[in-house]
């Protein structure tokens, strides 16, 4: 970073390194003659929006081409069909990302750790406790039992596990659909309870996350 950037500057610099890379040859529209509806239609359009065309006419069951005939037929008098391909295309990815987003939001994530009957915990980039659920807090109850109050105490202990948390994320991110197991100690003052916890990516966009299912304690 050089000398004298302003923090505006400097946040959206921060910004623009998170933005994914395009290639020259992703700017230029490409053509393609697609049948559809008994129709022959030739259209350019960049390959990001074919290849949004493609999943959409995939998910609903249909080519490519239908999906353009029934655009088409739907079309205002005055409108462009490209535009309008590239605004469906583009409506259709932004919905289906919220709809991930609802099922992949903190929220539901607490609700999948309470759903669990063995104390489980989530843990942050930054080896935080983020969440945890009501039978993590049984165990702590009974496990340490010089706690006054849980709920408070379970926020600020020192929970800690054998693997480094950047290292399982590289793990586990490599290898999506697996888990790994590893040792966690907690401790509080002179107490202390170590064990064994099972942990896989947690499901969540926000940030990168591991949810944790404390097997051995």
């Amino acid at each position: 970073m050089r000398k004298g950037a302003g923090k505006d500057e400097v946040t959206t610099m921060a910004r623009s390194d998170a933005l994914p890379s395009v290639e020259g040859d992703e700017l230029e529209p490409r053509f393609r003659a697609v049948t559809g509806g008994g129709e022959r239609r030739g259209i350019r359009l960049e390959r990001i929006y074919w290849d949004s065309l493609g999943r959409m006419s995939e998910a609903g069951g249909i080519s490519i081409g239908d999906l353009v005939h029934h655009t088409a037929a739907n079309m205002p008098e005055t409108g462009n069909l490209a535009s309008l391909l590239r605004v469906l295309s583009f409506k259709w990815a932004l919905s289906r990302l919220d709809a991930i987003e609802d099922v992949a939001s903190l929220t539901n994530l607490k609700a999948v750790l309470q759903a669990s009957p063995t104390p489980a915990v989530v843990l942050t980039q930054e080896r935080g406790v983020k969440l945890f659920n009501d039978a993590f807090l049984k165990m702590l109850r009974h496990r340490l039992p010089l706690i006054d109050d849980v709920q408070q105490t379970a926020r600020t202990l020192h929970f800690s596990i054998d693997t480094q948390v950047e290292e399982v994320l590289s793990v586990l991110s490599a290898n999506r659909g697996k888990t790994l197991n590893t040792g966690f100690k907690i401790s509080l003052g002179s107490q202390s309870l170590t064990g064994q916890i099972n942990l896989a990516l947690a499901p969540t966009h926000e940030a990168p996350m591991l949810i944790g299912y404390i097997s051995v304690y």
